[in-house]
């Protein structure tokens, strides 16, 4: 074991004589995750984001106004349009009229999210126990809508639930004999009053749903912006550590053409050891490049990293041990160093988009979701997300962890079988 060590902190020492290693460590990887966070919706004001919902209210009545208001109650991140239009344009409308045409539009665009029909005479037909349609479209291609779909069934919920209420309530006045009105607005303000104390019953959310969200207080959900740095620090972390380890490929050959190798093999040290040495040496490098941007985000970005946050660690191992796995299988199956370098590029600018390190997997097609797990970088996001956004621990991240495990068992075992100190 202590050869492995010296073998390994030897090629630590060489890869960190060259100065300019601090920019592709720290720099870069800082910068760029910077950036994406603010892509991915980092500094929105308080960390919330808009829901733009466009609105075609045929009725225009008390009824529909309050179905509405029960919308944004289920939802303050929601804005109706053009309802709720504002001199900074926060319905994104200008000077235009809303009309289908561009409701469609929009909808297409992502300007807005989904769009809500409320049909002539909704208040009427409620009024009179009868069933009514609204229509509902989105974009099934974006996150918001599912969140925006849920607002309009708990309001249609509430309203149908009070609607319930008062004609109960009517039809038990109506069978009591000793209960008499004096006209029929003692009737309706009678039936008002059992609307009113319906819709508390319905305000009091008598079950409530406790959530963990990636930020546990308010200055952190300030600061994480939506959790737009929450997923661009283990995102683009994933990503370099691609970039710090896959080029030992090149390394590999480079030792190989220098006959570095082969005068290593006639030491008294078993290949076993210098083998496991160097690949030590990349493993470090992935390991710090995690630490880097880990430690950037939480003390300079202020973000948190859930409930329990040494729950990474396994997967920064697992993870970080597959793609050096990756990296000596591909060593055997190239023979130059440009191809080493083109490949290795080649891989971790691909497999890092495809696996969600620049976005999250949730916004893609699910057919883009089965594929994006091809790259190992998926399932480590699979967890940290897990564990940044929803308070995960160890057994919620099990899955990911042994898929990388034998990932990483599997590309050793191809390695360690096709590897050759000389060719």
């Amino acid at each position: 074991m202590q050869r492995i060590l010296d073998i390994a902190l030897n090629d630590l020492r060489i890869i960190f004589k060259d100065r300019s290693i601090w920019i592709n460590l720290v720099i870069l990887p800082i910068v760029i995750s910077v950036a994406v966070g603010y892509a991915n919706g980092a500094g929105f004001t308080g960390g919330s984001v808009s829901l733009r919902v466009d609105v075609f209210d045929a009725d225009a009545g008390a009824m529909s106004a309050q179905f509405l208001d029960a919308m944004r109650a289920g939802n303050a991140n929601l804005v109706l349009c053009p309802m709720d239009q504002t001199a900074a344009d926060l319905c994104q409308l200008g000077e235009e009229a809303l009309t289908a045409e561009l409701a469609q539009t929009r909808l297409e665009d992502k300007v807005s999210l989904a769009t809500l029909e409320i049909p002539a005479g909704f208040g009427a037909a409620l009024a009179r126990g009868e069933a009514v349609s609204l229509i509902y479209r989105s974009n099934e291609d974006a996150t918001a809508p599912s969140y925006i779909l849920q607002a309009v069934q708990s309001a249609a919920t509430r309203l149908s639930g009070a609607q319930i209420a008062v004609q109960v309530g009517g039809q038990v006045a109506d069978s009591l004999s000793f209960l008499q009105f004096s006209d029929d607005a003692d009737r309706v303000a009678f039936l008002e009053e059992i609307r009113g104390r319906a819709e508390e019953g319905w305000a009091a959310d008598l079950i409530t749903v406790e959530t963990v969200q990636a930020a546990l207080d308010p200055a952190a959900t300030q600061t994480n912006g939506g959790g737009g740095f929450a997923q661009s620090i283990p995102g683009i972390a994933s990503m370099y550590v691609m970039f710090t380890v896959l080029p030992a490929a090149s390394a590999f050959i480079l030792e190989r053409k220098n006959w570095t190798l082969q005068r290593l093999a006639t030491l008294p040290i078993s290949r076993a050891q210098i083998l496991g040495g160097k690949l030590l040496a990349r493993f470090v490098m992935g390991m710090i490049q995690y630490a880097v941007l880990f430690g950037f985000g939480a003390l300079a970005l202020g973000v948190t990293f859930g409930s329990q946050p040494l729950t990474m660690l396994p997967v920064m191992i697992a993870y970080t041990a597959c793609v050096t796995a990756l990296a000596l299988a591909l060593t055997t199956f190239i023979t130059t160093d440009m191809q080493a370098q083109g490949i290795t590029l080649f891989m971790s600018l691909t497999l890092a988009p495809l696996g969600g390190a620049w976005w999250p997997l949730e916004i893609v097609p699910e057919w883009m979701r089965v594929i994006g797990h091809i790259s190992p970088i998926a399932w480590a996001m699979d967890a940290y997300r897990e564990i940044i956004f929803y308070g995960g621990g160890i057994g919620d991240v099990i899955v990911p962890i042994a898929v990388l495990l034998a990932a990483t068992a599997a590309l050793f075992a191809i390695g360690v079988a096709r590897f050759r100190f000389s060719k």
